[in-house]
């Protein structure tokens, strides 16, 4: 999928969500508040056209996020970032690399949580 389709793909998701949560606020609070018809249909009004304006905020970071992900900018695998702690520092069951991890046991039963 290109970058265009997968920024509106995750935008209108986003959005659709968006736009029934808001929507369904607005009708509920101005039906409890016995708010004439006109003045309902207003809101909702005013309302889609803040929610257009979001999508489209929303739609620029999305393209903005898929541009970054498709740039050809190497970034340095994790093991190879030098450490910025001292191995001092490290917590008491950190390991190095060429250490193993220990294993757990297979089972474990488990204590009592009550003294009998």
């Amino acid at each position: 999928m290109g970058r265009f389709l997968k920024a509106l793909v995750m935008t209108l998701l986003i959005m659709e969500i968006t736009a029934i949560v808001d929507l369904t606020a607005v009708w509920t609070l101005l039906a409890e508040l016995h708010v004439p018809q006109t003045f309902v249909n207003i809101a909702l009004a005013i309302t889609v056209v803040g929610l257009v304006l979001l999508t489209a905020f929303v739609f620029r970071r999305a393209m903005r996020a898929e541009r970054r992900l498709e740039s050809e900018v190497d970034v340095s695998v994790w093991e190879d970032a030098p450490l910025a702690v001292s191995q001092a520092a490290m917590p008491v069951n950190a390991i190095t690399q060429g250490q193993p991890r220990p294993v757990p046991p297979a089972y474990t039963p488990p204590s009592p949580r009550h003294a009998r």
